[in-house]
């Protein structure tokens, strides 16, 4: 009886806490609606993905890469600071006019150039 009003307080904040996530996708939805295939400022590197164009823009704010795919399909992650998915650490950031995504697995580093900014 005495856990009963604990249980309350643990839903009602599990409540919000998911609300608020989803809030988040909406937002992070938006945003890469925002980011339109034709436009986009940097395009993927030759053989980055192989049956797939994908090009990227930057958020106004410089915290968030934006993928988008010819097909419309896009999808958000942090630029430039440390992220884990999927139990890889990664990093995308910017050299020179270079995209680059650095990830760490298993105590190992790898390099990958995603993309290239277009010529003016």
């Amino acid at each position: 009886m005495k856990c009963i009003p604990g249980i309350g307080v643990l839903a009602l904040l599990g409540l919000s806490f998911n609300s608020f996530a989803l809030a988040n996708i909406k937002d992070e939805f938006q945003r890469a609606q925002g980011c339109d295939y034709f436009k986009a400022p940097y395009v993927s590197d030759v053989g980055v993905y192989k049956d797939a164009k994908v090009r990227f823009c930057i958020s106004a704010d410089q915290q968030e890469l934006i993928y988008v795919m010819a097909m419309g399909t896009s999808w958000v992650v942090p630029f430039n600071r440390q992220y884990r998915s999927k139990g890889i650490l990664s990093l995308n950031t910017l050299e020179d006019n270079r995209l680059v995504l650095y990830q760490k697995e298993d105590g190992v580093v790898t390099r990958k150039v995603l993309g290239r900014k277009r010529g003016s």
